[in-house]
C-alpha cells in the first residue's frame, strides 16, 4: 500500500508555511501544499465555528475535495475550521496536526507541535520544542565585501511591533546606539538588517542612528535595494536580535554564533492586560488554576504569547551561546516531530 498523503494547509504567514512544509517534508511521506484563503467569518472564535468551510473563500473551498489525506498539517487560528471539516468529510479518518498555538480545544487535534512562548500544557498530544521547526542551514561562503570587514562582525537583526512589544523610533535609535557600542568595544564591524515588520519610521530612525558610527557599517533595509539578510547571517561572528520574534532568534541561533537579545519595551494593550489579570487571579488557589487551565484547554480562553518564556528556555538550554548545540537540537526536534506525524498516520516510526 502506498504511503498516505499529507496536505500542508498554507495560510497567510510565510513563517508558518515554512514550518508546515519543513515538517511535511521531514516525514518522508508524499505531500502537497493546499493554499487556504479566508473571508470575514474567519475572525470568529474557532470554538464557535467548529468544522466548516464557511470561513474560506470560494476558490479555497473548491480545492478541498477527495481523495482525502491521511494527515493535514496546519498553523494559525484560521486553518482550524477547514482542518476539522476535512476530518469530518473523511469520515474521521484524517488526522489533524497543528503547529504553534491552536486557538481551539487541545483535544481537537491528534498532535500539536509548539514552542514555549505559547504556554501550552504538557499533554500526550502536545510536543513542546525549544525551537521552531527548521533545518540547520547549509554552510554558505562569506561574501567578499563582508569578509573584508574587520572582525568580529556583529549582525544586528531588527524586527517590529509585536504585541505587547514595541519597536518604534526610540527603540530603533537605542538599538543602533547599542550596536555601535558593541562593535566599538570589540574593535569589529556591523551588519544591520531590518525585516518586513520594521516600520518605515523605525527603519529611518535606525539608519540615522548608524549614520555617524565610528565603526564600519553595512545596512540592508528591507524593501530598499538588494536584500542582504542571508549574506549577513552567513558572515556573522555574533548576533544582536530584537526579542519580538521567535523565528528571527532561532534563525540566528542555528548559525552557531553567540546570540544576544535586545529587549524591547513592553506596552500591554487591553487584551494583554485582561489575560494577565486573569492569570494573576487564577494563581490564587489550586481550584482557580485548574479552572483557568480548563478554559485554556477548551479554547474559550486563548493563551497569549510570552516571548520571555521562549527566550528563557533558550538561555537555560544554552542554545544562544553558539556552537552546534542549537543546530543539533533543531535536527533532533524535527526528527521527533516527523516520527510523531508518521505514527499519527498509522505508519511504523
Amino acid at each position: 500500500m502506498a504511503d498516505p498523503e499529507i496536505w500542508a494547509l498554507y495560510g497567510r504567514r510565510a513563517g508558518d508555511n515554512r514550518q508546515i512544509a519543513t515538517l511535511a517534508e521531514a516525514t518522508g511521506l508524499p505531500w502537497r501544499p493546499v493554499q487556504l484563503a479566508f473571508n470575514g467569518w474567519s475572525r470568529r472564535p474557532n470554538f464557535l465555528l467548529g468544522a466548516t468551510r464557511l470561513s474560506l473563500t470560494r476558490e479555497a473551498t473548491a480545492a478541498l475535495r477527495p481523495p482525502w489525506p491521511a494527515v493535514v498539517i496546519g498553523a494559525g487560528k484560521r486553518s482550524v475550521p477547514a482542518a476539522l471539516w476535512i476530518r469530518k468529510a473523511s469520515g474521521g479518518a484524517t488526522k489533524l496536526v497543528h503547529i504553534g498555538r491552536p486557538w481551539a480545544p487541545l483535544d481537537w487535534f491528534d498532535l500539536i507541535v509548539t514552542t514555549p512562548q505559547y504556554l501550552l500544557p504538557e499533554r500526550p498530544n502536545v510536543i513542546i520544542n525549544a525551537l521552531p521547526l527548521s533545518r540547520p542551514p547549509a554552510p554558505t561562503p562569506v561574501a567578499a565585501d563582508l569578509a573584508a570587514l574587520p572582525g568580529p562582525r556583529l549582525c544586528v537583526i531588527a524586527g517590529g511591533n509585536s504585541r505587547p512589544l514595541v519597536f518604534d523610533d526610540a527603540a530603533a535609535r537605542a538599538l543602533g546606539a547599542e550596536a555601535v557600542r558593541r562593535a566599538r568595544d570589540s574593535g569589529g564591524s556591523l551588519m544591520v538588517a531590518t525585516s518586513p515588520r520594521t516600520s518605515a519610521d523605525a527603519a529611518t530612525a535606525l539608519q540615522e542612528a548608524l549614520a555617524g558610527a565610528d565603526v564600519p557599517v553595512r545596512l540592508s533595509l528591507f524593501g530598499a535595494g538588494a536584500d542582504r539578510y542571508l549574506d549577513f547571517l552567513a558572515a556573522a561572528d555574533a548576533f544582536l536580535v530584537t526579542d519580538d520574534s521567535a523565528a528571527m532568534t532561532a534563525e540566528a541561533a542555528l548559525r552557531g554564533r553567540p546570540v544576544a537579545l535586545f529587549r524591547l519595551e513592553r506596552r500591554p494593550d487591553r487584551k494583554t492586560w485582561r489575560i494577565d489579570i486573569a492569570r494573576r487571579l487564577a494563581a490564587r488557589s489550586a481550584l482557580t488554576r485548574r479552572a483557568f487551565a480548563a478554559l485554556e484547554a477548551s479554547g474559550i480562553v486563548s493563551t497569549d504569547r510570552d516571548l520571555d518564556a521562549f527566550a528563557q528556555s533558550l538561555d537555560q538550554t544554552g542554545l544562544l551561546q553558539g556552537g552546534m548545540r542549537a543546530a543539533t537540537r533543531a535536527s533532533e526536534e524535527l526528527a521527533a516531530a516527523a516520527a510523531a506525524v508518521r505514527s499519527a498516520a498509522g505508519l511504523r516510526v
